[in-house]
């Protein structure tokens, strides 16, 4: 929330630091960094956490919510006058009547009552007719709105193609983007375990980093350029009264950058803690731009984006040579092993340097499709393992996805078992296709044909490509025995089955298609377990398959580079 002049904020910043947090509070946290920063968060303020339930909110907006004025604060409008008291009726416009707000709505989580159904640092009052209009939109910022607000507070409309995300999105005013960023941050990190399994187009379907690249980029984005507010402080404080836990990125500013920022890799020091600098009403250096996809082995001629925030240049070396410099994005296609350094400037400064590496892959030969093999059904990403055979199914039919027609996948009968596919007994050949995983999404290699399944458009196809582009990335929940594969690239598109014109294609959801099942090769598989350390030459002494950790087969004869590699379904580190 932007309220503070600059001389005002540098002389609360002392206070604006672990605001009436006891003592100890955040012991747990001293030392981490990045994923186990926030891991250990979450354990810190999952302790102790009350539940207040759900009725019991109103009540409890007397002490968290309440503007100077008397009147309830109201972060969705502008013109809003409401006590605090319970309300009654209902609402026509804008202005009749407020209710229960979840800014992380709860359609993401299945809408099950349960603590998040309740937690009140993101169950917060609003509007309630400007509640309808968002409904459950991602949060995203949009020029050209199709709803606005009293006053253009806050508007609803396509997301701007800076932003990275092409759907509808719900923007608040950039009073409140600071906080609805820092509720976020909370969200991922107290309900970590539970996130891999929630689902929208900002979620990445991970426990780390939890949000998509865009969404990552934009919160950090809002985080820095809304600093802790007064408001903020207060409302802390006063839900720890309450419900007995704490939102730790509005007790440190800039906290967020030690989690997922331009400080994941230096270790927290909550003794001698520094913010991340930004937040002044002056302005503030730029977070290091990002690497899409991250440091690793790629396809040949594959294309890596660096991005970095909005209004920023970008400066790079590729290998050691001349710098070079673009408006973000900046796209750079690999055909050999490349290194590329890159910062970042806008008017206050420069940012940290990112650095990535990337090595090439062979080129494969089709590998002969596989004639035996059980496969069961699986309902949860705890059973998805990296270099495993999968089979996408519609168990109503039973079909399972076979080979490209046109621009679609078309389909073979199959025969199920108590959810068990044998497939020596199948008549025609279902798509093999192996898991792997890359810059946090999972990919579907098709080794048969020597390609990814992926989408190179925003339309109801299911193509392949060659190379490792955005578009052959997915992120993968489950509801029951449903799973939902989501495009990375376009994220309103998942994997359905259309019974009415058979075929397996990408498909939003509003269109009523059929969902599908993931069945896994079980008969072969043992399991990934962690790591271990190996040399190349003992990998290669075996003659078993070696695959990349995005399910490539690494041809025979290949000299092994340093990387991750998986044998006989175990992951090997060769240094």
């Amino acid at each position: 929330m932007k309220r503070l002049s600059l001389p005002i904020a540098l002389f609360l910043l002392p206070f604006l630091l672990l605001a009436q947090a006891p003592a100890g509070y955040y012991t747990r946290a001293n030392g981490k960094s990045g994923s186990a920063l926030k891991t250990a968060l979450c354990a810190i303020i999952t302790s102790g956490h009350v539940e207040l339930g759900y009725d019991n909110l109103w009540n409890a907006y007397k002490t968290t919510d309440v503007r100077p004025d008397g009147k309830l604060w109201d972060m969705y409008s502008d013109m809003t006058n409401y006590d605090p008291n319970k309300p009654s009726g209902s609402y026509h416009q804008e202005g009749d009547v407020p209710n229960r707000e979840h800014s992380f709505p709860k359609s993401w989580w299945g809408g099950n009552k349960n603590i998040a159904y309740c937690d009140i640092f993101h169950v917060v009052p609003a509007d309630g007719y400007i509640n309808n209009i968002r409904g459950n939109l991602p949060f995203g910022e949009t020029s050209n709105p199709n709803f606005s607000s009293h006053g253009g507070f806050s508007k609803r409309g396509p997301c701007d193609a800076s932003i990275g995300y092409s759907g509808t999105v719900f923007e608040p005013n950039d009073e409140y983007k600071g906080d609805f960023a820092r509720i976020y941050f909370y969200m991922c990190t107290r309900y970590e375990e539970s996130f891999a399994t929630w689902n929208s187009p900002m979620l990445a379907g991970n426990k780390y980093p939890g949000y998509t690249n865009w969404a990552i980029t934009m919160l950090l984005r809002w985080a820095a350029e809304d600093p802790v507010s007064q408001k903020e402080i207060d409302r802390n404080n006063a839900i720890f009264t309450l419900q007995k836990n704490r939102n730790p990125y509005v007790d440190f500013p800039g906290l967020e950058q030690y989690v997922w920022g331009s400080k994941k890799n230096v270790a927290l020091d909550i003794n001698d803690y520094e913010g991340s600098g930004h937040g002044s009403s002056t302005g503030s250096k730029p977070a290091a731009p990002t690497f899409s996809p991250e440091s690793g082995e790629l396809s040949q001629n594959t294309t890596v984006t660096i991005t970095a925030a909005e209004g920023c240049t970008i400066y790079y070396r590729i290998t050691g040579g001349e710098l070079q410099s673009g408006a973000s994005p900046v796209s750079i296609t690999i055909t050999e092993e490349t290194s590329i350094t890159a910062f970042c400037s806008n008017e206050y400064g420069d940012s940290p340097t990112a650095t990535a590496h990337y090595t090439v892959t062979e080129a494969q030969e089709p590998e002969p499709t596989p004639t035996e093999g059980i496969f069961k059904l699986i309902t949860s990403a705890s059973e998805l393992q990296v270099g495993d055979n999968y089979l996408i199914v519609w168990e109503s039919g039973p079909r399972a996805m076979a080979e490209a027609n046109g621009k679609v996948r078309s389909y073979v009968d199959i025969v199920l078992t108590d959810h068990t596919f044998d497939l020596s007994k199948a008549d025609k050949q279902p798509t093999i296709l192996r898991l792997g995983q890359t810059d946090g999404y999972y990919t579907f290699y098709i080794p048969a044909e020597t390609a990814y399944l992926a989408l190179s458009s925003d339309a109801n196809n299911l193509g392949t490509e060659a190379t490792l582009t955005t578009g052959a990335q997915w992120t993968i929940s489950f509801t029951s025995n449903n799973a939902t594969i989501t495009n990375r690239q376009y994220d309103e598109r998942s994997i359905y089955y259309n019974s009415s014109s058979p075929r397996f294609a990408a498909y939003k959801s509003s269109s009523s298609q059929r969902p599908v099942q993931l069945y896994r090769e079980v008969s072969t598989s043992t399991g990934i377990s962690s790591p271990m350390v190996n040399t190349a030459s003992s990998l290669l002494q075996s003659s078993a398959p070696i695959y990349t950790l995005q399910g490539r087969l690494v041809a025979p004869g290949t000299k092994l580079r340093p990387g991750i590699y998986i044998q006989n379904g175990r992951k090997y580190i060769v240094r």
